[in-house]
Parts: C-alpha cells; sequence; structure tokens
C-alpha cells in the first residue's frame, strides 16, 4: 500500500512542531513556528499524554477530512519517545500512517531546523498494518523538516481575543484566543510574463490550561492566494482561498495529573 509522500511529511512536521516548540525557548532567534501564532513554552511532554484532532481543510468547495493522534510514549535515557497517527475521517487502520520519533533532550537548544534535524535519533514510520521501518532517503526529503521553522521576515500580527468558551467532541472548555494575521507579496512568471502574488494569512487560535501538551482546543487558518496579471485586469478578483480547521476530538493525562 502506498499513501503518498505528502502524509508522511505532514505527521512529521506535526510531530517536529510540538517537540521543537515545547522545548524552544520563547521567542528564540530565527525560530518562529510553522503553524502560526502557536504558543508552546508551557508544554510538558508526559508519558502517557495524548491528544487527538479532527483536521477539515477546504478549498476549491472540497473538504477533505483527516484524523491525526499524537502520544508521549516514553521519556528515558535522555531521549522522548513520540507516536504521531494520521488517517482519512473517519479512522482507517488500513488506510492510517504512523510515526515514531525518538528526539535527544538536546532538542531543548534548537533554534534552526538544522539543529533540530541533529536531534532526531530514530525515525520509523508504519503503513496501515505493516511492520514499522525506516523511512526511504526520499521520504525524508519529503519530511521537509527545513519547513517547521518560518523565516524570521514573516512577521505575524497578533489581536487579542476575549476569553471563550468553546464546546468540541472532547468537551467544553474556557479558552483564551488569539488571532494572527500576515500579508506578503512577490515576483512570479507565469509563461514568461512577470506577475505579482499576493498571499494572505488569517489564523485563530484557541487554548485551554485543561488541554495537556500545547492546549490546543481549535483553530482555523485561512489562506488566500491571487496572482495579478500586468493587463488583465480580471486577475484581481480570481483567488484561492483554503481554510484548514483543527478540532480537539479527545485527549488522556496520566493519573494524579490535573
Amino acid at each position: 500500500m502506498n499513501t503518498g509522500p505528502k502524509r508522511h511529511r505532514a505527521i512529521v512536521i506535526i510531530c517536529a512542531f510540538l517537540v521543537a516548540g515545547a522545548f524552544a525557548p520563547p521567542r528564540a532567534a530565527g525560530a518562529d513556528f510553522l503553524v502560526p501564532g502557536m504558543s508552546l513554552e508551557s508544554v510538558s511532554l508526559v508519558p502517557g499524554t495524548s491528544v487527538s484532532y479532527l483536521v477539515v481543510s477546504k478549498s476549491f468547495g472540497a473538504a477533505d477530512s483527516s484524523f491525526v493522534e499524537l502520544r508521549v510514549l516514553e521519556h528515558k535515557g535522555g531521549a522522548f519517545r513520540l507516536e504521531i497517527v494520521s488517517s482519512p475521517y473517519p479512522r482507517s487502520k488500513e488506510e492510517s500512517v504512523t510515526a515514531r520519533l525518538r528526539l535527544s533532550e538536546r532538542v531543548t537548544s534548537a533554534a534552526s531546523s538544522e539543529s533540530f534535524r541533529s536531534c532526531m535519533l530514530e525515525v520509523l514510520v508504519k503503513e496501515g498494518t505493516e511492520a514499522f521501518r525506516e523511512p526511504t532517503a526520499d521520504e525524508l526529503d519529503d519530511m521537509d523538516i527545513e519547513s517547521i521553522f518560518l523565516r524570521p521576515e514573516d512577521d505575524l500580527v497578533r489581536t487579542p481575543l476575549e476569553s471563550e468558551k468553546i464546546a468540541v467532541p472532547a468537551g467544553v472548555f474556557l479558552c483564551e484566543g488569539a488571532e494572527y494575521s500576515r500579508q506578503g507579496s512577490r515576483s512570479v512568471s507565469l509563461g514568461g510574463v512577470q506577475a505579482q502574488r499576493i498571499e494572505e494569512m488569517k489564523s485563530r487560535i484557541w487554548l485551554s490550561r485543561d488541554v495537556p501538551l500545547w492546549g490546543l482546543v481549535k483553530s482555523t487558518v485561512e489562506k488566500e492566494s491571487r496572482t495579478i496579471v500586468p493587463g488583465d485586469p480580471a486577475s484581481a478578483a480570481r483567488s484561492r482561498t483554503t481554510v484548514t480547521e483543527s478540532i480537539l476530538l479527545s485527549y488522556t493525562k496520566p493519573r494524579g495529573r490535573s
């Protein structure tokens, strides 16, 4: 069975984002993370902790739904071991992809994709019900570890939101919220014609202290891209919008942890 490199990449980016953000010093130079607006300074990777999410992405009127679960398996010998499962939603074992990462505690000082990569002691993947195996060189390239860090110039504008009760399948949580936005433009070549591509991003993040790991209850990320072609006034009206929503389905905490 071949579920494609994109799911391998997505799984490991999620895991890398989780762990790198958990340990990186606040506002470390060059260490802004892939998911806009997530504050991960208080993450505690406690073995036995897990969270699962429904992730729905909508574009051009079509929706794609995925199940994602993250579990902290153990912490010993100076390393953390984590497992991330991704599958279509509703969950299907046969179509799932599982990644296990073992990461050195040195990840606490990682401030770049290169230093983070050096902390990856082991990566194993499993497709469906097959056995775990090491990823191929091509799969490792598709994981694109470099992209877990946003470029320093990708500054976000933050707007705090009022506290609000957010209802999700996992329960009702009193959340602190914030909205983050960014807009930029760049030149692109379309068949030899220079055009201007304008990209806008807006995200809303809702966090609760009652949810383990980074506290994420719900997030919505909206990205819009439009390309303006000289001499074509109608091009400014054509745009592509993608909306991705992550919703907490369930979570677990070790006994004795509130």
